[in-house]
């Protein structure tokens, strides 16, 4: 291949980039949920041609995620708001620098801390000024959220068309997008081995991380509606997504909660909520994981989940849920791929 042929070949392929970079989230996550459905869509299309297979798939997507997410955003977005308004209301009944020094002197520290604290005296003036000062910001940062969400309910209308369609063609015509990739790129890049990797990756990445995180924010979330606490929808949801995180996980939520009703007094409930925050939501992620990870038919390292999708989510936004993981995943297949040739060359040299 001439110059020209190759500076003709590197044009079409930044240009056609260009066009499709738009497109790239929904078109991963299309990607990804037909993986997913793939055994449901080939056990139907054995009663129905491809074409009304992929319109079932999509049917079944969009009753079964799309819809309900959209449900539990916006259940999501009124909890936090009332959940917001019903705080501000109990500082402002409640909360006085009287009630702090209460509280503090019923914690049980030592005297020395006691009387340490005892000695500074606070204008509570200046509190209330100060808390007012912090509740305007507070209310100013929600107000902006809540008009970028409205803002971004046209970008996530057109996410959501893009992924349909986008998803209906990759189950309609994945098989033969793979087979011209394939034979447009030379065997000893070993794209076969990648694409089996990523695709098991996928799969894992969903049913075992998704559902385990799922799991646990179902399980939070009755957990405080049944000790009566407020906003078990607005803590489930919390929980399902910290739980992305290792060690810590759910217990960025539940435990500030406990350690609030140990404050206020409510010893029972505060029990009650470290036991089965710490010996059931806490160890459901070493179960249902591997568990449900099978069901995908592979495993990703936590190490490999976890720092892919933190630095995931912070380059990508959300899509970066399933980038970040896969990338990772990709790197290791990169070093396995890499390792395998320069054995395979030392052993034909000798």
């Amino acid at each position: 291949m001439n110059l020209f042929a190759k500076a003709g070949t590197i044009l079409i392929i930044v240009l056609a980039g260009w066009v499709f970079l738009p497109f790239i989230p929904p078109f991963i996550w299309a990607l990804v949920m037909a993986r997913v459905v793939q055994p449901i869509y080939v056990k139907t299309l054995r009663h129905c041609s491809a074409p009304i297979a992929s319109l079932l798939m999509v049917a079944l997507v969009t009753l079964a995620v799309l819809i309900p997410l959209s449900l539990l955003a916006t259940k999501l977005v009124y909890e936090a708001a009332r959940s917001y308004h019903l705080f501000g209301q109990w500082v402002t009944m409640n909360m006085s620098l009287q009630w702090v020094k209460s509280v503090v002197n019923r914690l049980p520290l030592p005297d020395t801390v006691h009387r340490l604290l005892s000695q500074y005296e606070f204008d509570e003036q200046s509190a209330v000024a100060y808390a007012t000062e912090y509740g305007k910001m507070a209310l100013d940062l929600l107000t902006t959220l809540a008009r970028s969400a409205a803002m971004g309910a046209g970008g996530f209308l057109f996410a959501a068309v893009a992924f349909l369609v986008l998803f209906y063609f990759a189950c309609k015509d994945g098989d033969n997008w793979y087979n011209r990739i394939i034979r447009a790129v030379p065997p000893r890049f070993g794209l076969e081995s990648l694409f089996a990797r990523m695709g098991t990756g996928a799969s894992a990445l969903f049913w075992g991380v998704a559902g385990t995180c799922l799991l646990q924010g179902i399980t939070g979330g009755i957990v405080f509606l049944t000790l009566g606490l407020p906003s078990p929808f607005l803590a489930g949801s919390l929980m399902a997504i910290c739980a992305l995180l290792p060690v810590v996980g759910t217990s960025l939520v539940w435990l500030p909660v406990a350690v609030w009703l140990i404050i206020t007094g409510a010893w029972g409930k505060s029990l009650v909520l470290i036991a089965l925050g710490g010996g059931v939501i806490g160890i459901m992620d070493n179960i249902t994981r591997p568990l449900l990870s099978k069901v995908g038919g592979g495993q990703m390292s936590v190490l490999t989940v976890t720092i892919g999708a933190i630095g995931g989510i912070a380059a990508y936004g959300l899509t970066g849920i399933i980038i970040g993981p896969l990338a990772l995943e990709a790197f290791s297949w990169l070093l396995d791929y890499l390792g395998q040739t320069q054995a395979a060359e030392e052993c034909n040299d000798k």
